[in-house]
Order: structure tokens, then sequence, then C-alpha cells
């Protein structure tokens, strides 16, 4: 165990600042996401939600349930309107900062709002003003902290291709960002016990707490910004621009999309028993609120062990076996929360302990969530984000507009209409038993249904079909098709060359080998060499695999149907903008079936893109004039370069750069069939002569490998100078 725990030291120090081979990320980069995802987490402690077990709004100010449900659904409809916003804003900002790290400067102006929030004097209005105030400061602070928290926790996704990787980085940062709620889920009950005499739903326990959490957090949350990179596999030559309608329907054509987002619609019902803990300390005072924080950090610090385990489960199992597994698992937690928690508060630990233990969404769901764009980008064409949370909001709205009236008629069915709370008290304020509570009789209600829908949260999982090695090959494709595009354009770098000339390397070493059987039993050989021997036959396996989804993409235009395809193609890039004299999408529709889903896929580009053509020209007639405004990638990143050391030059470089975006999506829009068309061309041709595409890969490696060392030599420089400044310093104090 030593010894391994000094193997881990001395590669952290080792891979601190230059990430380790086969890696894209350096161990401080994986510190300054953890600090800056817990920094946020803490910053965004207190929100405005109208929801029936809210702790403000329903708890504290005591807001009806008939009210909350009603500007509920009015946040439900804002958040209909400007759900296309957000996805174009995600999908269609061009910024120096990248696709997420852009919204993680909103920590300040969130924590401004957030602390404003807090101390509006709700408590001084009468019930309307207060209900009034209250959706007005929170529709503008959840607004912005949404973005916030959004730029933060979806950095996760671009910070590297690798999804082993990506899993890594997310076990790590989870262990350290959830510390956030365990912190102030101790503090908050033991602090209410302190000052507000355990009223843990006063006013002045929010307000004595949470300003300390938001100002650190916004602090730390920096962290994310300054240290962390993106790095989103797409060409660096694309300017065509996405457009909305195509994306959400690009989007709700991912059946593993809709897999995940049937999981997350059902957390109504398996959810309903979280509030059994924390009820039956305020109202059935089963224990002091000091007890129930200790207990409720302790049981929530226990994820932290199966987040370790993660990367461990999902080698062995796969992440859908994990899943599956785990949602098993709840099945019988919840069963046996249900069957013992009136026995002792020992059982209901034991149980919250072992929910909490396998709580390990922010590992595995996230991780998959990046597999599943990583596939839609695979299968579209296109790096399409902002719209899986279009299609999540419209339909997942309106699922959640019909599921938010199941708990509130659950509730008053057994006697709690969401305005008298003292119907859940067990004892009255003399000490006296309240014979008319009816707390004990809806928690059975409610783990019942948790019950129901821990079993149901199982069923969606067994139709999820992308295996870690088609993953893996997914990225292998992405890689080669962003390459092909940068080398004709004459902007590919040579780290991303050299990684797709490996790749094709190992698709050549590999394609012609047959796959091995697992071996069960050797006597020649010991358990520890029977384990690397099948972990190499594995590796073998997973080799073989790979080679073979890398050569059907490079044959994908080779078919009879790919012959087609490319013909249609080369039509519509020889034509002239804005000509409709060809019916190019009589020829789509008219192209055969498909005999795979990639050909499937093709097939409905293509028709899209003859469809596109149409629009392309109307366009033109329209705005004849600027419509062939283009822009290059290299000139546009250049414009990020201008100087802007006096405020005219910061002025002059906003316009600039506004202007070349306006120029940029415009040209994007107008021109998207023919660039279109014009890719898949450069793709057909490098697939063609695949052999001079990596024909450059000796100088491109000799010229990668100086530049690594070159890297190398710097960072230990920095190093040694920073510990000679150390020295210098520690003498100087010794001497004084």
């Amino acid at each position: 165990m030593i010894e391994k725990i000094k193997g881990i030291l001395n590669e952290i120090i080792a891979y601190w600042r230059v990430p380790a081979s086969g890696d894209s990320v350096a161990y401080r980069e994986y510190l300054m996401l953890s600090v800056g995802w817990l920094g946020m987490r803490l910053a965004t402690v207190f929100g405005i939600t109208f929801a029936v077990n809210n702790p403000f709004t329903a708890m504290t100010l005591h807001m009806t349930h008939r009210d909350l449900l009603i500007f509920g659904y009015i946040c439900t409809a804002i958040g209909y309107a400007l759900a296309p916003l957000n996805a174009y804003i995600i999908d269609n900002l061009h910024s120096r900062d990248g696709k997420y790290r852009v919204f993680v400067k909103l920590a300040v102006p969130s924590g401004a709002l957030s602390l404003f929030a807090l101390f509006y004097p709700y408590e001084k209005l009468s019930y309307i003003p207060m209900v009034i105030s209250l959706f007005l400061i929170g529709q503008i602070q959840g607004y912005v902290q949404g973005w916030y928290s959004t730029g933060v926790s979806n950095l996760v996704y671009v910070i590297s291709p690798n999804s082993r990787e990506r899993v890594r980085i997310m076990t790590v940062s989870s262990l350290v960002h959830n510390f956030a709620p365990s912190l102030t889920g101790l503090l908050i009950p033991v602090l209410s016990d302190v000052f507000a005499d355990g009223d843990l739903y006063n006013i002045k326990t929010y307000r004595m707490i949470y300003p300390a959490f938001i100002v650190i957090g916004v602090i730390m949350s920096m962290a994310a910004y300054y240290g962390v990179s993106e790095r989103i596999v797409v060409p660096k030559s694309r300017v065509t621009k996405v457009g909305l309608a195509d994306a959400l329907k690009a989007v709700s054509k991912n059946k593993l999309f809709w897999i995940k987002c049937t999981d997350n619609w059902n957390n109504f019902m398996e959810d309903s028993k979280n509030v059994l803990m924390q009820w039956l300390f305020y109202y059935g005072k089963v224990g002091s609120m000091t007890t129930y924080g200790v207990m409720d950090t302790l049981s929530y610090n226990s994820s932290m062990w199966a987040m370790l385990a993660s990367p461990w489960l999902i080698d062995k199992l796969g992440k859908k076996g994990f899943k599956l597994t785990k949602n098993i698992l709840q099945v019988f937690i919840t069963l046996g929360l249900a069957l013992t928690y009136k026995k002792s508060l020992a059982l209901i630990f034991v149980f919250y302990f072992l929910n909490r233990f396998w709580e390990t969404t922010e590992v595995i769901d996230r991780a998959m969530e990046s597999d599943i764009r990583d596939y839609q980008q695979y299968i579209s064409g296109e790096r399409i984000d902002g719209s899986f949370g279009v299609v999540d909001t419209y339909v997942g709205g309106a699922v959640g507009a019909v599921t938010n009236l199941f708990v509130p008629w659950v509730y008053k069915r057994n006697g709690f209409d969401g305005t008298d709370y003292s119907v859940l008290n067990v004892y009255n304020e003399n000490g006296t038993y309240n014979s008319g509570n009816v707390l004990y009789t809806l928690l059975d209600k409610l783990l019942m249904i948790s019950l129901i829908g821990a079993v149901i949260d199982v069923l969606p999982w067994f139709l999820y079909d992308l295996t870690e090695t088609e993953q893996k090959a997914v990225i292998r494709v992405i890689r080669l098709r962003s390459a092909v595009e940068d080398k004709k354009a004459g902007l590919l770098e040579d780290e991303v060359y050299c990684e797709v000339c490996q790749a094709l390397e190992l698709m050549n070493e590999y394609i012609d080998k047959e796959k091995l059987v697992l071996i069960k039993k050797d006597p020649a050989l010991g358990k520890k060499e029977l384990k690397l021997k099948n972990k190499e036959i594995k590796k073998n396996n997973e080799e073989i695999e790979i080679a073979e989804f890398m050569k059907r993409e490079l044959n994908r235009y080779g078919t009879s149907f790919g012959t087609e395809f490319i013909k249609l193609c080369r039509m519509i890039a020889q034509s002239e903008a804005g000509d409709t004299q060809t019916d190019f999408e009589k020829i789509a529709v008219s192209l055969p079936q498909g005999e795979c889903k990639e050909e499937r896929t093709l097939r409905s580009e293509a028709i899209n893109m003859a469809r596109a053509v149409k629009r392309s020209a109307r366009e033109i007639e329209k705005h004849p004039e600027s419509v062939f405004e283009g822009i290059s990638a290299d000139e546009y990143e250049k414009l990020f370069d201008l100087p802007e050391e006096t405020k005219e030059q910061r002025r002059q470089k906003r316009i600039k750069i506004k202007e070349a975006t306006r120029r940029r999506n415009r040209f994007g829009k107008v021109m998207k069939p023919y660039i279109g068309a014009r890719r898949h061309i450069v793709l057909f041709e490098a697939y063609e002569n695949i052999s001079s595409f990596a024909g450059e890969y000796p100088q491109a490696k000799q010229r990668l490998d100086k530049k690594r060392l070159d890297e190398k030599k710097a960072a230990e420089d920095a190093a040694a100078k920073r510990k000679q400044e150390i020295q210098a310093r520690r003498l100087k104090k010794q001497a004084k």
C-alpha cells in the first residue's frame, strides 16, 4: 500500500504540468477544475425555486402548494421560451474563452444577485407582494446562476476527448466538489440549533450562514476559468452554423439521449423518499437538529467510496453494467428503508448511508452524457450541445408539468394540503402527542412510490447499446474526420495529426487478426500471469473491433450507396450558389434506403442538404450583397490577438470580432449545403488515398517529439527556478 501511494504521488509530481503519454490533461488541471467546481457549488448553495418541498419558498416563507405549482408552471413556460436562445448561444457562441469557460466569468454577478436575493426583506411584505418579489428576483438570479453553474459543470464534457480520462477527472472532481453539500448539510442544522433554537426553516438561519459560502465560492470558482482548457474535437476550418431546427431534429433521433432522459424524468417518484430523514427530525422530533446534521453529513459523504471505485467498476462492468447494478441496488435499499425506518435511528442511518453510497450520478451519469454527445457528433457530423437542453426542456418540461402534480396530490390525499404544516408535527408545542398528525402515514406512501420509481428506473438501461469499445472507436473516427478537414485547409496541428496516424497504424495492424478467447484455466500460468494474459487478450479484441469500425468509416463512400451519395455531393458543390434549376431534393429522395445505420444517416443528411439549397437560394435572393462575405478560421482567430491596451483598442477589437462573427455565421448559414457537400468530397478523396494522408507522419512525429521535450525542459527549468527561489528565501530568513 505504501509503495502504491508513493507511486501515485510520484506520478502526480511527474505529470503535474504536462500530461502523461496518451492523456490530454495534466494533474494540475484536475485540481483547478475540482476547486472551481467546489467553489461553484458553494456559491450557488442558495437559489429561489418553486417546488412543493423547497426549504426556502415552501418551508421558510410558507407559500401554498397551489401557488408553488402555479409559479412552477410559469417558470416552465419561461424555460420553454428561453430554451432555443440558450441552445443557440451554446452551439454558436464563438469565444476565445471556449464553449463553457466563457460562462464561468458570470461568477461575480451571480454571487451579487444571490446576496441581494438573500437579504431582500420578504418577511416585511404581505403575502402577494412577497410572492411577486420572489418570482421576479428568482427569475433574474436563477438565469444568471444557471449559466454560471452550466459553465463550470459542463467543462468536464470538453476537458478531454478520452472517455476513460474523463471518468478519472469526474471521479476526482466529484470527490472534491461534493464536499460543498456536506459542509452546508452539517453546518446549517448545527448552527440553527445554536442561533435559532433548531428552527431550520428560519430566514435568519439563511442570512447568518449563506453569505460566507457565496463569497468564498465565487472566489474559488475562478480557478476553473484560469486553470482549465477545453479540448473539443472539431475541425478548426469548420465555419458552418448549427441551425436550431437541424440540431433538434438530429438530437431527437438519438436513442441513447432518450434513455438517459427517461431515467431523469422518473426522479419525481424515486426521490419521494428524500424528505424522510429531515421530516423525522424536524416534525417527528426523533432527535436534535445537531444529530440530524451529523447523520446527514456522514451518510452524504458515503458516496465518496463509490466514486473512488467508479473508474474500476466502469472498467469491470462498463458504464451500462455499472448503471444497471446501481439502479438494481437502489430498489433493495429503498425496500429496506421502507421496512425498517420506524424501528430505530441506526437503521435509518444505515439505509441512507447505503443509498448515498451508490449515489454516483456525478461520475456515471456525466460520463454517459459525454459519451452520448460524442456519439451525436459522430452520427450528425456537427458538435451539438445546446440542443440536448432544448429537447430535454420541452419534453422534460411537459413531463414535469404532469408529474409535479403527483406529489402534492399524494400529500393532499394523506391529510397535508400544503398550507397547514402543523399536521406533520408528531408532538404539540407543549410536548404532548398530536393525535391528528399524518407524518408516518404520508412517509409510508412516499416510500412505496419511491420503491416503484426505483424499479422503473432499471428498465430503460437494458436498451443502452453504446459499448466502451465503440465509444473509443467513435472518438478515433471523429479525430480522423477533423484531421482530414484541417489538413485540407492547412490548419492541422502535429499533435492531432500524429494521433490520427497512430490510430491508422493500429487499424492496419489489427484489421486482419482474429479475436481470441479468454483463458479460464491454464496450469502453466499462475493467477497473476493468467490475469495479465487475459488483459492482453481483451486489449487485442478491443483493438480488432476498433479497427473494423475505422475500416467501415474509410469504406463509407466505397459502397453502392456511398458512390451515389458522393455523386450528389459533387453536383451540389459544383453548382452555383442560389441556383435551383436542378431538383437536388428529388435526387436525394431517390437515393437507396441504405443497408446500415450509417448509410441511413447519410441519406437523411443528403435530403436535408438538398432542401437547404432552396433555403440558401431564398437568402441569397433577399441579401445578395452580403452572402459571400465569409472569413477564414485563421483570419477569425487572429482577431482575438489584436491589442487591447487602451479603451479605444478594446472597443475596436470588440467591434471587429462582433462583425466577423456576424459574417461568419451568415456565411455558414447560407452556404451550409455547399460547405457540407465539399466536406464529404474532401473526406472521400482522403479516404481513397489514406496512405498519402499519413505520408508526412515521420516528419510531424519528429517535430512533436522535439516540442514535447522542449516543454518538459521548460517545466523542469521553471520548477528548479522556483525551488532555488524558495531556498534563497529560507536562507534569507535564517540570516535575519
